[in-house]
């Protein structure tokens, strides 16, 4: 009897372990409806909008991060726009007006050439984000005025690359602004020591006539990622800032002992970029232009700890064309039905206009591709719980990655102000 009682506590031992096991791998409900910000935004889009995936560019979040940007770069300090993440001419128009800068950061020849060929833009001060191949230079200068192609600053980044450009320069009997790109930690190319840039040097001052120095180009995002095991992470990131703008300000001490006729005129010393721009205000002699785009609109490749300051100012918002009951998988209908029962996501399937976007679901919270399906490009599959609560006309929101590409494959952004659509502005291919 005994043994019986024994027996029968073990197995209600195991049961009751059974249960909790299968309790805690059992997925649990990750669904929620919209927060009350986009909740407003979905009411506008069904109102006001267009029926179709959109690019939304919230107006009053980007005036905060302008402000911000601009609070964490002062004087003497010069704030240079990257055009790359923000491709859109009236975007840019509106940064300009408001950071009241003139300075543009250009990565793609088709680029310099829609913006030497705007009036606006034509004037603007512009530097090369990477070193061009010759034959790019070939295809601006026919594209453009030879005096305001001169007055571009291009990059290099080796002796090789300085000698088609003194080749090119010669055979248009122009003058070359150049740039030097230099190796402060990144280790993604350019001259990686002070003493490297002498011969560059020496061919520009024997070839004044088609050759001029205007500065440094010095790039740091690795610092941002610096491994932090104890400790505060901005302060391992500031520090390391610090080392490489001791890097940084070898070549221009070196070059200014070496070669003081290059050094005699205010130079162009660039650096910075979305995550790590703010540490230059602080006590720091060498950089005095600083690069920033994406951090004014914030994909989700820049949430970093030194940007949170700044706020998510666009999104892509795609409507949902059908709402099915569970998830009904082709070739396993007779087991669909068991999905939603072990895995509340999967109560509710969701059919968008468009998919497979360069971004992650925002809201409602608890949305995900159903990787039995696959994605697709022409009607998105969500699954989630009921507690979404999406119906057909809703839409799902979601934040890019990264601004570029998203942008410019969208074609537009839909402009916001006070949660209310005003406008649109088109946006160009890189």
């Amino acid at each position: 009897m005994l043994v019986l009682k024994l027996r029968k506590i073990q197995i209600s031992v195991f049961l009751v372990l059974v249960v909790a096991f299968v309790f805690l791998i059992k997925p649990k409900d990750e669904g929620s409806s919209y927060t009350e910000y986009f909740s407003k935004l979905n009411n506008e889009l069904k109102t006001n909008g267009f029926g179709k995936p959109v690019v939304l560019l919230d107006l009053d979040r980007l005036n905060e991060n302008l402000s911000t940007l601009s609070k964490n770069i002062p004087p003497p300090l010069h704030y240079r726009i990257v055009v790359k993440s923000l491709p859109s001419l009236d975007l840019l128009r509106y940064i300009t007006k408001f950071t009241n800068t003139n300075r543009l950061m250009v990565f793609h020849s088709g680029d310099i050439v829609m913006l030497l060929s705007d009036p606006e833009f034509s004037s603007f001060d512009i530097l090369l984000g990477k070193p061009m191949p010759a034959r790019a230079l070939e295809d601006i200068y026919q594209k453009t005025k030879v005096d305001r192609f001169q007055k571009i600053h291009w990059l290099v980044d080796t002796e090789t690359r300085l000698n088609q450009y003194l080749e090119f320069a010669k055979s248009k009997n122009i003058k070359l602004h150049l740039v030097l790109e230099i190796d402060i930690g990144l280790h993604r190319g350019g001259f990686g020591n002070p003493t490297d840039t002498n011969t560059v040097f020496s061919m520009v001052q024997e070839n004044s006539k088609n050759l001029e120095f205007d500065g440094f180009m010095g790039y740091e995002p690795h610092v941002a990622s610096v491994p932090v095991l104890l400790g505060d992470k901005n302060e391992a990131i500031e520090k390391e800032i610090q080392s490489s703008l001791v890097k940084y300000e070898r070549f221009v001490s070196l070059g200014k002992k070496s070669f003081p006729t290059l050094f005699s005129k205010e130079l162009l010393l660039n650096g910075g970029g979305s995550k790590t721009y703010r540490f230059y205000q602080k006590n720091q002699q060498v950089v005095n232009d600083v690069s920033v785009g994406s951090a004014l609109v914030m994909p989700t490749d820049f949430d970093v700890s030194t940007l949170t300051e700044h706020k998510p100012a666009f999104f892509i918002a795609a409507p949902v064309l059908k709402r099915l009951e569970g998830t009904t998988i082709p070739f396993l209908e007779s087991f669909s039905f068991l999905f939603p029962l072990w895995n509340p996501n999967l109560q509710v399937t969701y059919f968008t206009y468009g998919g497979a976007y360069l971004a992650k679901k925002e809201s409602p919270k608890g949305l995900f591709d159903n990787s039995l399906y696959g994605a697709s490009t022409n009607q998105g599959i969500l699954n989630g719980s009921i507690s979404t609560g999406l119906q057909p006309d809703d839409y799902v929101f979601y934040r890019p990655t990264q601004s570029e590409k998203v942008m410019a494959e969208m074609g537009e952004v839909v402009l916001l102000r006070n949660g209310k659509i005003i406008g649109t502005w088109k946006c160009f291919i890189n």
